[in-house]
């Protein structure tokens, strides 16, 4: 479209070029050969989310991003997610989690240690519950809101909120405001689900990498460093700034610290994933 931001237009002709496969009956984006790398997106989000990185690692990784299918709770969600990568060859994988995405590594972690190379844990919360008290409220309104009401909430809430947070990037607004136009309250409290499931937080043998943004408006600052408490191996990167999307609105400092993190812990010269 005319006078469209250039990332946008880049967004889209990634969507055209590369359609996403379906593995046991997950939509799953998969390019490029090596080493398995897995990215995990949030709960208002869609495996496109990681497009910058998708395109920036394909190149020496094969680079997976499934879109999570509505499941009972976080166990059923990686049951599936797990099921997906297994239809696709992918035994052992790099995880790079970002908010429930981040969750759902943590527990990936715990659940399958011989199936994780290493793990980013970016943008997130542990598994302590605190998250879940905090959101208690809203969420059990959501429950009886209609579809339409939660979308117009959503809505203001990423070009008040989270888009201001985000450096005001025209790709982060484009990208969200697309997505939340387009999910299902089912689909929504189906993630909500998720994030309710409680486990045992793991203690990676494996490198393990914290990622956070100063200013991130969905994760406050005591979770942040709970998480750093509860993983106190871990290396850790703080954006200056970025909201909670620094993958999205600062893609190169971003892939950059992923590639940093990935060649200090030996992935590259891991066996190649089979196809």
């Amino acid at each position: 479209m005319p006078g469209e931001d250039p990332r946008v237009e880049a967004y889209r002709r990634f969507l055209e070029a590369h359609p996403p496969k379906r593995a046991a009956g997950v939509s799953v984006l998969d390019l490029g050969a090596g080493p398995a790398l897995v990215f995990l997106h949030g709960m208002a989000g869609d495996g496109s989310a990681w497009w910058q990185q998708l395109d920036f690692f394909k190149a020496h990784y094969r680079v997976l991003a499934p879109t999570y299918p509505d499941a009972r709770d976080l166990f059923d969600l990686a049951e599936r997610v797990l099921a997906a990568l297994g239809a696709l060859g992918v035994e052992r994988f790099a995880v790079v989690g970002s908010s429930l995405g981040g969750y759902l590594a943590q527990y990936l972690v715990r659940a399958v240690p011989e199936r994780i190379a290493a793990a980013v844990f970016a943008n997130t919360f542990p598994p302590s519950g605190e998250i879940v008290r905090r959101n208690r409220p809203l969420a059990a309104l959501a429950r009886f809101l209609p579809e339409a009401v939660i979308r117009a909430a959503l809505l203001r809430q990423i070009e008040r909120v989270i888009v201001p947070a985000g450096d005001g990037d025209p790709l982060l607004r484009y990208y969200l405001t697309e997505n939340a136009r387009r999910l299902r309250k089912r689909t929504l409290l189906s993630r909500w689900r998720a994030i309710q499931s409680r486990f045992e937080p793991p203690d990676p043998e494996v490198p393990h990498f914290l990622v956070e943004a100063t200013n991130d408006p969905l994760i406050p600052a005591d979770l942040r460093a709970a998480l750093a408490a509860t993983y106190p191996r871990a290396r850790r990167f703080v954006f200056e700034g970025g909201g909670h999307f620094p993958y999205l609105n600062r893609p190169e400092a971003y892939n950059a610290m992923l590639n940093d993190f990935l060649a200090s812990s030996g992935i590259a010269s891991s066996p190649p994933s089979s196809r």
